[in-house]
């Protein structure tokens, strides 16, 4: 397979990941301050592209008009879909969830999937059931040559829209006075409130922060595949929220990871052969190698008092590693075991099944090199890798709501 065909299908899903990332960000963020996925999150994004569509439309853009006047109209569609998701955003936090705080978590939960079909539904009455057609004067047309692969330029102007307004999001949350207020907020709520935080206009600024994102998702999806439907913000939210979970629910540099790792994962995993993406499964496999028998059990080794530190300590926690299954195995079963030896124990039975799981992963796929998944396996594979990634590392690629010292 050629080279620019593997270098097009990584520029897709980078793509598809920064759109993933703008969504999921919503969920980190609001899951970070009030630990609440917000399910209806899904449909704002559709909201926001349904809103960007219908402001063209009704301006009545067309090929015709020169470049200045479609940027202007591509501005206000963007600013009205922001204003108009922000306000959603604000309501449904104001309404949906505040009265809520402080019950079973359940209870608000509920509330969100209530939300999600509700606007589902007022997106039919209001739109009707046909999707929503993006004007097509309003989607560069163009593309150029890079590695010998074509590259559309609306693929550069999603990545780079994508990655100027989370180094926005980025300043927002560690120089202003607001994300300060966020992360205190995020760290403890009575805390914050106590040093004169107004938390309750913090949580509304963070729906308001993620909605407003949602918004400019959903203008791009339905700029990069020309058309949405009222239920496409269910499948986009549900893909999103998964890509927080797998980059580590609540940490925002984990969902932007996530979504780069979903998107990667859907691209490569319906456009390349079996063989190919043998190699890397047995990328993975060696760095699960690495991990097992070495930086792991370096690892444990360090946690060691000093006072409790001797040679048969560390070569016992070693061997826990190296020699598994056999010596992680008698360490579970063993009735009295030390504390450290016992937790190194588990890890190493997962390092190693995941190893063994990638190794296998890596045989099939050599052995069935010339096949090659339909676009139909595109959600299965995705979900596919959320699994597995959290059999073997629960809290995400980069760990849960990372605090930070404000």
């Amino acid at each position: 397979m050629a080279l620019e065909h593997v270098f097009s299908l990584t520029v897709s899903g980078v793509t598809v990941g920064m759109i993933y990332a703008l969504i999921a960000l919503g969920y980190t963020m609001v899951y970070g301050v009030l630990q609440l996925i917000n399910f209806a999150h899904g449909e704002v994004f559709a909201v926001g592209g349904y809103i960007a569509a219908s402001t063209l439309i009704w301006a009545g853009i067309d090929d015709g008009m020169p470049l200045w006047v479609k940027v202007a109209y591509f501005a206000l569609a963007v600013l009205v879909s922001v204003a108009v998701t922000a306000t959603l955003g604000w309501l449904i936090e104001r309404l949906a969830y505040r009265p809520l705080r402080g019950r079973s978590r359940i209870i608000p939960l509920l509330s969100a999937i209530g939300v999600s079909i509700i606007l589902q539904n007022l997106l039919i009455v209001i739109f009707g059931p046909e999707p929503m057609i993006m004007p097509t004067a309003i989607v560069p047309s163009g593309s150029f040559e890079l590695f010998g692969a074509r590259i559309r330029v609306l693929q550069v102007v999603i990545i780079v829209t994508s990655l100027l307004l989370m180094a926005l999001l980025t300043w927002i949350v560690k120089g202003t006075r607001m994300g300060k207020a966020m992360r205190a907020t995020s760290q403890d709520r009575e805390a914050a409130e106590m040093m004169g935080i107004e938390t309750n206009r913090t949580i509304s600024f963070t729906f308001v922060m993620g909605s407003a994102l949602a918004a400019v998702g959903g203008f791009l999806v339905a700029m990069y595949y020309g058309s949405l439907q009222y239920d496409t913000g269910f499948l986009y939210g549900l893909k999103s929220f998964t890509a927080a979970v797998l980059g580590g629910i609540g940490n925002i540099p984990g969902a932007v990871v996530g979504s780069l790792v979903l998107g990667l994962a859907e691209t490569w995993g319906v456009g390349l052969r079996l063989g190919l993406l043998a190699w890397l499964f047995v990328a993975g496999f060696g760095l699960g190698l690495y991990f097992q028998f070495w930086r792991a059990p370096r690892g444990r080794v360090a946690h060691i008092a000093e006072e409790f530190r001797t040679p048969a300590y560390e070569r016992q926690l070693l061997n826990v590693y190296r020699l598994a299954p056999y010596s992680a195995t008698k360490t579970i079963l063993s009735k009295r075991t030390d504390a450290l030896v016992a937790v190194s124990a588990r890890h190493a039975m997962r390092l190693m099944t995941g190893n063994l799981f990638l190794l296998g992963f890596a045989l099939l796929f050599f052995a069935n090199s010339d096949v090659q998944f339909s676009s139909k396996w595109q959600h299965v594979i995705s979900f596919s890798v959320l699994m597995a990634i959290l059999m073997f590392r629960p809290s995400g690629i980069l760990g849960e709501h990372i605090q930070e010292k404000v």
